[in-house]
């Protein structure tokens, strides 16, 4: 027997609960909205084309929605690349809650890419953009003033795919759940970088950490 459908008023009070517990209130009402209909595209996009290995809406509000928005007081201005968006996570629901400021979702994959610009399309957000390639083959001038990533790679990976994006005005930061202190023992350059932590408390999943570092600037 299939499950019934949940209705779009049940995820949003699973969202407007789990905003309060994150401290997000400001998020306002059509921001909540269009972070539902967003789940609803990929949840419709799901059915078919296995974007994401959640499949219950109700629990996609947490682990995707509320996991993503976790690190928007910490998120700084400036030009944003999603490494490895994905689905559009986390980029999706940051863009949708700072809509001045701008994403790009850097995604090699086919059927993401489409589903993104699908997304993209429907909750008009103008400013996303995709990058249909993946990190090592993106180039973009100037360089983004932000990277961020959420559990795309383990770290020492991730520095290495995103080298060449990392100014000296870039802010990198990186999602991780359990596990992230072998992560970084296994990254020598770890011992170089003044790496920030902040612990995420996410409603209803495990602990996180939200990692950042810049690169540090040598005087000459």
């Amino acid at each position: 027997m299939a499950k019934p459908e949940i209705s779009p008023q049940v995820l949003r009070a699973r969202l407007d609960a789990g905003l309060v517990a994150l401290g997000l209130d400001r998020v306002d009402a059509e921001q909540r909205n269009l972070l539902i209909r967003y789940l609803a595209l990929l949840q419709r996009w799901n059915a078919t084309h296995n974007l994401t290995a959640v499949r219950d809406p109700l629990e996609m509000v947490p682990r995707h929605l509320l996991d993503s928005l976790a690190v928007l007081p910490y998120l700084p201005e400036g030009a944003v690349a999603d490494i490895g968006s994905g689905a559009g996570l986390p980029g999706i629901p940051l863009a949708i809650c700072r809509p001045a400021q701008p994403f790009t979702l850097v995604e090699p994959a086919a059927k993401r890419v489409a589903f993104l610009r699908h997304a993209i399309a429907d909750l008009g957000l103008t400013n996303v953009q995709v990058a249909p390639q993946g990190s090592e083959d993106y180039h973009p001038d100037p360089l983004p003033q932000v990277i961020i990533s959420r559990a795309t790679a383990p770290l020492a990976r991730l520095d290495a795919m995103t080298r060449h994006l990392q100014g000296p005005h870039t802010r990198v930061l990186a999602q991780k759940g359990p596990g992230v202190e072998a992560e970084l023992a296994d990254w020598p350059r770890a011992a170089i970088l003044h790496i920030a932590r902040q612990e995420l408390a996410v409603p209803d999943l495990p602990p996180r950490l939200l990692l950042s570092w810049c690169v540090p600037v040598i005087m000459p």
